[in-house]
């Protein structure tokens, strides 16, 4: 069945990949397509596209900051697809995506929503290892396909929806990070699911630290919001679906193994079972007995080493059979800083946020329209 495509692409003031995001819609040999650009406070450069594409895309501009959630939710009304096709605005299709439309066709003829996956242009040392992330995350959501033909979040740069799904779910919710609240609602409406990782789009990372964590800090708090909203139904999924929602998690957060291990297991039961295991071991050979005179103090530090060598080797292994099963570039040094720093800290900010918002504290205000 050949559908018709909506695609909605929105701007705030401009984008340095919208010109060429556009050639790549345009060239693609898929014709039963629409093309809509939203651009809020839209600037001289993005004014000047209006000619150049006027006969093939239709832009619709405010004057005024409105958000995506809100010009997004009009604008479909005033379209014919019968599949909504979401891209945002800092992302580039693959050179290899000429079937692109006609894969999302064939897939959601047996579901409702397609998500499609999502690499990142590793221009900078950053982005490289947010590339790291992003991997983690399309995993996540391809395993909730393939095992519940369902997901909980949506990452929103890319996917397809259909619009009778898009209306009765009503559309996007004014919230911070509405492509995971979509998703939630989808998940406990029985929408079916797919998530497709033979077609890939590429999206734009900060390549600054101050850049990360000005968008991280928008992540974590809409993440911390959505989570407190959904608490109760993440508690029935989690009861439903443990084989899934659980190892998600560590999908995830490859630090979060670490942190549970460290925050709750006993000193005391380490200490005892490293010190059986030392005093077996000096049976047979004095080598053993200067580590059997270690101090507590010393058996601690040891303890949160091994755990960490075993973290970075048991995830440097899984993260490397990821990246040859999603087609993903995988360096050892760039991992290693991805598993010491950059998920540890995103970590931190999540459940800083959560601290917060759970028990209605001050949040950090955002540059974020809803």
């Amino acid at each position: 069945m050949s559908f018709r495509f909506s695609v909605f692409i929105p701007v705030y003031r401009e984008s340095e990949f919208l010109e060429a995001l556009l050639d790549s819609l345009i060239a693609n040999r898929y014709e039963n397509k629409e093309i809509i650009v939203v651009i809020d406070e839209p600037t001289e450069k993005s004014l000047s596209l209006a000619s150049k594409y006027s006969d093939k895309v239709h832009f619709v501009w405010n004057g005024e900051r409105r958000g995506k959630a809100n010009v997004l939710n009009e604008v479909v009304g005033k379209t014919s697809g019968d599949v909504l096709f979401f891209l945002d605005a800092d992302t580039n299709l693959d050179t290899n995506s000429e079937n692109m439309f006609e894969i999302i066709s064939r897939e959601i003829e047996d579901s409702e929503i397609v998500e499609v996956k999502k690499d990142v242009i590793r221009d900078s040392f950053l982005a490289k290892i947010a590339s790291y992330d992003y991997m983690g995350f399309n995993f996540t959501n391809w395993f909730f396909s393939r095992r519940l033909n369902r997901c909980v979040g949506l990452n929103g740069a890319a996917f397809a929806i259909k619009r009778e799904t898009f209306i009765t779910l009503g559309g996007f919710r004014k919230v911070i990070m509405e492509d995971l609240d979509i998703g939630t609602r989808s998940f406990i409406n029985g929408v079916r699911y797919k998530f497709m990782k033979n077609i890939r789009i590429y999206t734009k990372a900060p390549s600054s630290w101050s850049g990360w964590i000005k968008q991280r800090k928008r992540w974590a708090l809409g993440s911390a919001l959505w989570f407190r909203e959904y608490f109760r139904d993440f508690v029935k999924i989690a009861k439903a679906h443990p084989g899934v929602l659980l190892p998600a998690l560590l999908f995830i957060f490859p630090c979060l193994p670490f942190f549970l291990v460290t925050l709750f297991m006993p000193d005391e039961f380490f200490i005892k079972t490293f010190y059986f295991s030392l005093l077996l071991l000096s049976t047979q050979t004095t080598f053993f007995l200067t580590p059997v005179a270690f101090t507590s103090t010393s058996l601690a530090i040891f303890r949160n080493l091994t755990f960490m060598v075993g973290g970075i080797g048991a995830y440097s292994s899984f993260f490397y059979l990821l990246s040859r099963k999603m087609g993903n570039p995988f360096n050892p040094l760039e991992f290693l800083i991805f598993y010491l720093v950059y998920s540890p800290l995103w970590f931190l900010m999540i459940i800083t946020n959560l601290s917060k918002v759970c028990l209605k504290q001050k949040t950090a205000s955002v540059d974020w329209k809803v």
